[in-house]
Parts: C-alpha cells; sequence; structure tokens
C-alpha cells in the first residue's frame, strides 16, 4: 500500500506521529514542528488548530499531497520553500528559491529601519528617501511600506528596493502585491547603488542591506537549507565581506550628507565593518544584538 493511502483517513495525531518518525529517522533537527507545520498546511490550517483538532482526518488528495512534503522536507528542503511562504514580523511572506528565505534576524535589520525612518519624520518636515539594497523576497521593503504607508502616500517618504537578480526582484513584486502595497515601493534590478531607483540626486537618507555575509567555506558546505537556497545571495567571499566592502567603497559619495545606511552583518563581523568604514570616513560606532547576543545590525552614518 502507498504512505499516501496510508495516512487517507489517518486522524491528525497519528499524522503529526507518522511525519515525526518519519523525519527523525531522516535527520531532521526539528521533526516535531516540521511534522505539525506540514500537517497543518496538508489541512489548510495553522498549528494551533491542530492542536485543537487532533481526531481531524485527511482526504486521499491531501494526504497524497501531504506524503510528497514529507519526503521533501526528509531530504532538507526547508519547509518555507514547501509550503510556499514564511511567517515573518507578522506577516506571510512568499517563498521559493529564487531568494532566500527571511530569517529572524533579519527582522532585527527591519525594525531598526522603522526606527530610523520614524525618528526622521519627528525630526523635521525633510522627505525621508529609503532604499533596500539585495532585497531578495521584498520581506523588508514591505514591512517598511506597510509601517510608513500613509507618510509614502503624501510623499513624506519615498521608498525604493532593488536587487542584482531579476527572478529575486520577482518574487518581491509578487510579496508586494500581495501586500497592497503597489505604488508605494519602486522596484529596481541593478547590483548595489547601480540602479537609479530614487529622484535625483538619487542618494538615500536611510539606506538597508542585507548582503551576503557567509564565507565561501559556509556558504558551500551545504547545511541544512543552505544546499537549496540561491548561492549568490550567500556567498560573501574568503571572508564573508567582499560585497559588504564593495557597498562601502561607494557609500561616502551616494548616502545623501548625514545618511545613514543600516547593515546585517555575521558573527565576529562587526569590528572589520567597522575599520572598514572609518577608513573611508564614515562613522560605524552602533550596532544591534540579535536574540543570540550576536552584533547583527551596524549603524553606518555619512557625517
Amino acid at each position: 500500500m502507498r504512505q499516501a493511502d496510508a495516512l487517507a483517513g489517518a486522524s491528525a495525531h497519528r499524522l503529526v506521529g507518522q511525519a515525526t518518525t518519519r523525519l527523525r529517522d531522516a535527520g531532521s533537527p526539528s521533526p516535531r514542528l516540521d511534522a505539525e507545520l506540514l500537517v497543518g498546511h496538508a489541512f489548510g490550517r495553522d498549528r494551533s488548530w491542530l492542536l485543537a483538532h487532533p481526531e481531524a482526518e485527511l482526504d486521499s488528495t491531501a494526504a497524497a499531497e501531504l506524503s510528497g512534503w514529507v519526503e521533501r522536507r526528509a531530504t532538507g528542503e526547508p519547509i518555507a520553500y514547501i509550503r510556499g511562504f514564511k511567517e515573518w514580523l507578522s506577516m506571510r511572506v512568499v517563498t521559493d528559491p529564487r531568494a532566500l528565505i527571511p530569517r529572524p534576524e533579519t527582522e532585527l535589520l527591519a525594525e531598526a529601519a522603522i526606527d530610523e525612518i520614524a525618528g526622521r519624520l519627528a525630526r523635521d518636515e525633510e522627505i525621508v528617501n529609503a532604499w533596500e539594497i539585495a532585497t531578495g523576497s521584498g520581506a523588508v521593503a514591505v514591512a517598511l511600506a506597510l509601517r510608513f504607508r500613509t507618510a509614502l502616500a503624501l510623499g513624506r517618504v519615498r521608498l525604493a528596493a532593488s536587487d542584482a537578480s531579476a527572478e529575486a526582484l520577482e518574487l518581491a513584486a509578487e510579496n508586494v502585491t500581495a501586500h497592497g502595497a503597489n505604488g508605494l515601493v519602486t522596484l529596481a534590478c541593478g547590483d548595489l547603488l547601480e540602479p537609479p531607483a530614487l529622484p535625483p540626486p538619487n542618494q538615500p537618507d536611510v539606506l538597508v542591506a542585507n548582503l551576503p555575509y557567509l564565507t565561501t567555506a559556509e556558504a558551500t558546505a551545504g547545511v541544512g537549507s543552505l544546499r537549496y537556497e540561491p548561492m549568490a545571495a550567500l556567498d560573501g567571499g574568503p571572508d564573508g565581506l567582499d560585497v559588504i566592502r564593495s557597498l562601502l567603497d561607494v557609500l561616502p559619495g551616494r548616502l545623501a550628507p548625514g545618511g545613514v545606511a543600516l547593515l546585517e552583518i555575521g558573527a565576529g563581523q562587526v569590528d572589520d565593518v567597522r575599520q572598514a568604514a572609518a577608513r573611508l570616513g564614515l562613522v560605524a560606532a552602533e550596532s544591534l544584538r540579535d536574540l543570540a547576543g550576536i552584533e547583527r545590525v551596524v549603524r553606518i552614518a555619512r557625517p
């Protein structure tokens, strides 16, 4: 009997148990959670509903889909790619292999950008030009668009998002549309600050970037979800800082006077980033730590 046939008519409780066993045997680091997410997805419900309805049963079609999802997860494919979305910063972000899966650490970057823009709006009546580069799925740009919807509509904030990957930018456009943010975000395809995404002089007051910061060795090791995510969005060179240095090199002439760049970085990279910024006449005195205590977001200012 096929596995899908065996799953049809099984209770949610039994389905979770069977999927947990399969994923544990396959070496999943979180087999129970993975199983609950996939079984809940098969029912079209969240985990809370699933846990409250252990007696619910799947039909044969849904059971066949679940069987396939469990096998995909058993090979290491990320849950976010299997389900096609990631719950992130109170949003449902569409996800697929065109872009990185939004991480919890990047919520810190989005929150820092929100605080920076809000502070500038409260400080004076100047227009705030904000630009996210390497937007990927567009998650950060969408979060900013939703938070500053009124200010964007009134012209107090201008928001652009760009990416070197045309495929990633297509995914970002899908997320912008899905969240009703059309007309609030200008999307542009190009590397770093190359595309003219903002009105002349095309200088952001607030620049936001989650650039590749894994070392080549880490990116190519293929651990966990990294085997499935786009290499160009992961590989930051021998020490993980090649792309970040390339951005820093152009910031003195591209950031608006008094402008700020908020960069997500890897563990142990903050001192190198500060030193590189200082050599260019930039100030990188502040950093924010994530829940693991890692200095994850660095704030770089053009005096």
